[in-house]
Order: C-alpha cells, then structure tokens, then sequence
C-alpha cells in the first residue's frame, strides 16, 4: 500500500535521503581537504581517512534500507522478464522473502560480533571510536533491510491473494 506522498511517513524518507546525500557531499569536502592537505603539504587533522570509512558504511547501510523501501536495489530480472505477470509476482514475492531471511540471518551472525567485539572494547587506531560504532552500521543495515523486505513480501502476498479472489 502506497502513502500519500505528504503523509510523516513519506516526509521522513524524503528527510532522511536528503540527510544521506549531504553526508556524501561532505565526505566528498572532507576528502578534497584531506588530499589537498596530504599532497599540498598542508596540516591535515588525524583519523580523517578512518572517519570518512566509517562514515560511508553507515551511509551505504542506511541506504540499502532505503533501496529496499523503494524497490531500487540492483536485480537482475532476466528471468521475471520472461514470466507472465502471476508468476513473476509469486518469484519477486518469494525473492523479497529470501532476501528478509538472508538478511536476518547476516544481522543476527552481525550482532553477535558486535557483542564480542564490544566484550573486550576494541577500538580504531586513528580515532580511538569504539569498533562496535561501524560494525553496528552493518547491523543496522542488514536488519532494517530484512525488516523492510518482510513487510514488502507479506504485502505483495496479500494483495496477490486479494487480486486472485476478485
């Protein structure tokens, strides 16, 4: 089911891609400062090269869930192409529940080395962040996305079966 394109919901993705692409644009000033300051022989503050990784795993995470919200991810739909339209709903419904249970089972494999990790305090070299910071990202991303891809699956099994008894 779509939201009316006002609705908080749909202002808050709208928000939260808007966030996404400034961080990259000032990943992007980060990193002309930083080369500019390495070759130019300039001052250039430590950790930045350890930040803008970290940054860009939290970017890149948080938009795989958006991908998967908006049905944007990379697929490859040589075989969907050459279904009739029942049955390309049933393999594209059956693939968005594998990829919810791959992905559930990545965060959870995720979150337990975020526990073991976070047991003995492990942190960056450059910056000192607590490694628990970028490997949570990929927790995050990879829940969020199995989340995302359970709630798009059990709708378009709904509306098939509601489609198929009109």
């Amino acid at each position: 089911m779509t939201r009316p394109s006002g609705s908080l919901g749909a202002r808050a993705l709208e928000t939260l891609k808007l966030l996404l692409g400034l961080a990259l644009v000032l990943m992007v000033v980060l990193n002309i400062v930083n080369a500019a300051g390495r070759y130019g022989g300039l001052p250039v503050p430590g950790g930045m090269d350890e930040l803008l990784v970290i940054a860009m795993i939290w970017v890149v995470m948080i938009g795989c869930i958006l991908a998967t919200h908006d049905r944007t991810h990379l697929a490859i739909n040589l075989l969907p192409q050459s279904l009739n339209n029942d049955r390309r709903r049933v393999l594209e419904t059956l693939v968005t529940f594998l990829t919810a249970g791959v992905c559930a089972f990545v965060a959870w494999h995720s979150w337990t080395f975020i526990e073991r990790i976070g047991a003995i305090g492990q942190k960056s070299m450059g910056l000192g962040v607590p490694m628990v910071v970028p490997h949570l990202a990929i927790f995050v991303g990879f829940a969020g996305t199995a989340l995302v891809s359970l709630v798009l699956a059990v709708t378009d099994c709904r509306a098939f079966f509601q489609d198929r008894a009109k």
